[in-house]
């Protein structure tokens, strides 16, 4: 090969390797395009959701009751948790349970820190024996844009706990406002789909004695958790 055609390949690949920061910026700023445009999206989706809420929501939380029960009390519930938890915590084929009353989770909100960001926002009212569970709630609504007012989700929750052989889930499965309007189906088929144990579920311990529970049974205002396993028929 010629000097000048050294010269000549050199000055091509010059030239070509001169033209990857600008197709750089284009795919950048393509991106940054993207991006913004999803983000954009999720803001204007979640405003115009929060419009269709507005009905069932209030500017300022209700007052939430609080049952702070005796120091006795508190003991005796957190002892009971305690040996429940070291009894599935340890390899014992025993079948343990752990009973609950409305009260008993109540007490547990108003003085138990694990679940502070419960207190003022939840109390627990009924637990019927077919599983339905009624809560007062004021829960505060995400904001989609830093302008807008706060809002409220006041009124009456009714929830339902699922739990089948180590999956345990707690979904919403109704809500009537403070105002007396029920949230229409199209409205509550999101809040359904979400599991409100999903943020204590982070918890290693909390999500690995979770899947030890393997049934539950109610009565009247009480919930009996138990490792014991449920057969469901084929």
């Amino acid at each position: 090969m010629s000097t000048e055609e050294i010269i000549i390949k050199d000055n091509e690949r010059k030239g070509s390797t001169s033209n990857f920061p600008k197709l750089g910026c284009v795919i950048l700023c393509l991106l940054l395009a993207f991006m913004t445009g999803i983000v954009i999206q999720i803001i204007v989706s979640g405003a115009r959701h929060l419009e269709e809420l507005v009905p069932y929501s209030n500017v300022e939380p209700i007052q939430i009751p609080e049952e702070q029960g005796t120091e006795v009390e508190l003991n005796s519930i957190r002892s009971k948790i305690k040996t429940f938890d070291q009894q599935i915590s340890s390899d014992s084929s025993e079948i343990t349970e752990l009973t609950l009353s409305v009260k008993d989770i109540n007490i547990l909100i108003a003085n138990d820190n694990y679940l502070s960001d419960l207190r003022n926002e939840y109390f627990f009212k009924e637990i019927k024996s077919d599983g339905t569970i009624t809560a007062l709630c004021s829960r505060k609504m995400r904001k989609f844009l830093p302008w807008q007012e706060r809002k409220y989700w006041n009124g009456e929750m009714t929830l339902k706990l699922e739990v089948l052989n180590g999956a345990v889930f707690l979904r919403v499965s109704n809500f009537k406002s403070s105002n007396g309007l029920l949230m229409p189906e199209n409205l509550l088929q999101k809040w359904r789909s979400q599991d409100q144990l999903e943020l204590y579920k982070n918890d290693d311990h909390f999500a690995d004695s979770l899947k030890k529970i393997n049934s539950v049974r109610f009565a009247e205002n009480l919930i009996i958790l138990s490792t014991e396993k449920n057969n469901q028929p084929d």
